[in-house]
């Protein structure tokens, strides 16, 4: 049994956790220990009493309800897919084959697989760019506004709040920009399930979209695959969204799944604002000593207003290496290897770790007495430049997707279109969609990522790409 031998190896190591879920592995209340000991128990089918999610009348309904109460939502839908499902059935829901979809291309690869699905034709918008961070930072209003003007038969827009790092766009302004071109407003808030439950942190994209998806496992204490949609207003045809679920949707929906989804909507309907009040605590010591005793720069409140960013999430903890000569895939290995700490994630210039209320304070004092330790070495080069326009499309992503391919090395592909897509991971950000012709500029970036510790899904590890055959 190799994974489940892998497993007990990680949980009897007793390590520090600072990735998702949320949970940390520790029961927060005497609900969570319910579930635990009823595991096997819980693990039942769509019997009499205990309702069915693709046509609920029952608790599950009534579950629903208090979801949306809890998030202002008109309606509610548990997910059993993960969030990638609920993405896949707000475009698909909201758009017919051959229609224009507005899309961020920070977005999560789960938008190509909803562009595959459902024949909807992508017109992208490229967010900022913090040059010193060596990351792509939010999409600024303007750009939607100018997207708009030049593309007026488009039917929606899709946006992500929060990216990875943690930054949010202005909702308020993009929200009047949409509503004023009368189109409809989605968002992939994944990251943000804790939004909307402090004062001090961003505010949800739910006081804006018609619909939002969020993933509670990844900050609250919901189980991996676990998420939630809500849709509120008139402008989306519910009847539709629902009819679209149930395509995404596993016709045996785990009941674990549902119950810790029940779990953590109660968790947060009567604790949300303490829980979310100690997390940003946790994560706010961090970064002040992080910044203080460490040769590294913890990422905070100082972002807002810059490059598209107008607001933070302070529970994520973004922390800048390349300054002091590390790469952010050296820095996690070290922290796994010489002290059991494992982060979230990792790119070329920083680490990131997600900060919970499920953390403790000594986790946070071990990770910052780890960075302590470590000294500044020799700067690293800005040698990779991520591009600043978009690829050149030949193809829409459903034709690349249909078509024939072959697998060529990733140095002999330039000139080619790309057939599977190009995703650096984490985060799941697309460098190449499908349909989009691979160029110099992006096997440089790829070729020092990968040589740099990176991964990068459509890469194979013999370095083979698949573009779309010539015939």
């Amino acid at each position: 049994m190799p994974l489940v031998e892998a497993l007990k190896r990680y949980g009897q190591s007793v390590p520090v956790r600072f990735h998702m879920p949320g949970h940390k592995g520790r029961q927060l209340a005497h609900v969570i220990k319910d579930l635990e000991l009823n595991l096997y128990n819980w693990d039942v089918t769509e019997i009499p009493g205990l309702d069915d999610l693709h046509q609920p009348s029952g608790p599950i309904k009534k579950a629903q309800e208090k979801l949306a109460r809890l998030y202002g939502a008109d309606e509610s839908f548990f997910l059993v897919n993960g969030a990638s499902s609920g993405v896949i059935a707000m475009v698909g829901a909201n758009a017919k084959p051959g229609d224009e979809i507005l899309i961020s291309r920070a977005s999560h690869k789960s938008v190509l697989s909803a562009l595959i699905l459902t024949g909807t034709k992508p017109v992208y918008v490229m967010p900022e760019k913090d040059e010193n961070l060596g990351v792509y930072t939010q999409v600024a209003s303007e750009a939607v506004a100018e997207a708009l003007r030049q593309n007026p038969d488009v039917r929606a827009v899709f946006l992500t709040s929060p990216v990875y790092q943690g930054f949010c766009p202005d909702f308020k302004l993009i929200s009047e920009i949409v509503c004023s071109k009368s189109k409809i407003l989605l968002v992939d808030e994944a990251q943000g399930p804790h939004f909307g439950l402090n004062l001090s942190l961003p505010k949800s994209a739910g006081e804006f979209a018609d619909a939002w998806v969020q993933s509670p496992h990844k900050m609250l204490t919901s189980l991996t695959q676990s998420a939630w949609l809500h849709v509120k207003g008139d402008r989306i045809s519910k009847k539709h969204l629902k009819s679209f679920l149930k395509l995404v949707t596993t016709t045996s929906p785990s009941y674990i799944l549902m119950a810790s989804l029940d779990m953590a909507r109660g968790i947060m309907e009567a604790e949300g604002k303490v829980l979310t009040d100690r997390a940003l605590e946790l994560a706010d010591i961090a970064r002040r000593y992080i910044n203080k005793y460490t040769p590294f720069y913890a990422v905070g409140a100082e972002m807002r207003g810059k490059n598209g960013i107008y607001d933070i999430d302070l529970s994520r903890l973004m922390v800048n290496v390349s300054g002091a000569g590390y790469t952010g895939y050296e820095m996690e290995r070290l922290l796994r290897r010489d002290f059991n700490i494992y982060a979230e994630y990792a790119d070329l210039y920083n680490i990131y770790f997600l900060v919970t209320f499920s953390n403790s304070k000594s986790d946070v004092d071990g990770l910052v007495k780890a960075l302590s330790t470590l000294k500044t070495k020799a700067k690293l080069s800005n040698s990779i430049i991520w591009p600043d326009k978009l690829p050149k499309a030949v193809m829409e992503p459903r034709t690349a997707f249909y078509a024939l391919g072959e697998h060529l090395p990733l140095e002999q592909s330039i000139g080619r279109i790309i057939k599977d897509a190009l995703v650096p991971y984490p985060p799941g950000i697309p460098l190449l969609m499908p349909g989009e012709v691979v160029e110099q500029e992006h096997i440089q970036v790829l070729s020092r990522l990968l040589k740099s510790g990176g991964h990068c899904h459509g890469v194979t590890s013999e370095g083979f790409v698949q573009v779309v055959a010539e015939l």
